[in-house]
């Protein structure tokens, strides 16, 4: 076996490890027109420690427009060399609703383990029968790499796809 390389230069060595995880989280009610959701996880990591901390809002301005925003910390703390960091990770989305079976999505994302790793994501998603979706996505930004230190240079993506699904069953 290979050692783990977690990110950038931190390695783990091979070995068997025990975690020990523990999780807070509370939210306010899904029916509202702001919800908040909080979510914080800590305990043990590859024999230190990792600690997240999540927080995402919500907030319906009408029944077919919404606006999403979340900010994501990962404090690592292990027993190699150079294993303190920290990893924050944030996203703003809008979705509109046209009808209840053709709706828009746009997600900003930004994070900090990688040097201007910021992208936008656009979705057109068509529901045209039940469990049968036509997706179309345009993608621009930096692609997220590997976050191990043998990264090749980044490159900004221009992607754009098209996914069909279709159900038999009815």
């Amino acid at each position: 076996m290979t050692p783990f390389n977690i990110y950038k230069n931190i390695v783990i060595p091979n070995g068997l490890y025990h975690w020990t995880r523990h999780q807070l989280t509370y939210g306010t009610a899904q029916d509202r027109r702001w919800v908040l959701r909080f979510f914080e996880r800590f305990g043990t990591y590859y024999n230190g420690h990792l600690n997240e901390a999540r927080i995402r809002a919500s907030y319906r301005l009408s029944e077919r427009l919404s606006f999403d925003f979340s900010q994501q910390w990962d404090r690592f703390r292990l027993p190699v060399t150079g294993g303190d960091s920290s990893v924050a990770f944030g996203s703003f989305q809008t979705n509109y609703a046209f009808s209840r079976f053709l709706t828009l999505s746009t997600v900003l994302q930004m994070n900090t383990s990688n040097t201007q790793a910021a992208s936008a994501n656009i979705r057109l998603r068509w529901n045209y029968r039940p469990d049968s979706d036509l997706f179309v996505i345009y993608t621009v930004g930096q692609q997220f790499a590997s976050l191990v230190a043998a990264n090749p240079t980044q490159f900004t993506q221009n992607r754009f796809a098209i996914k069909w699904t279709y159900s038999f069953a009815r």
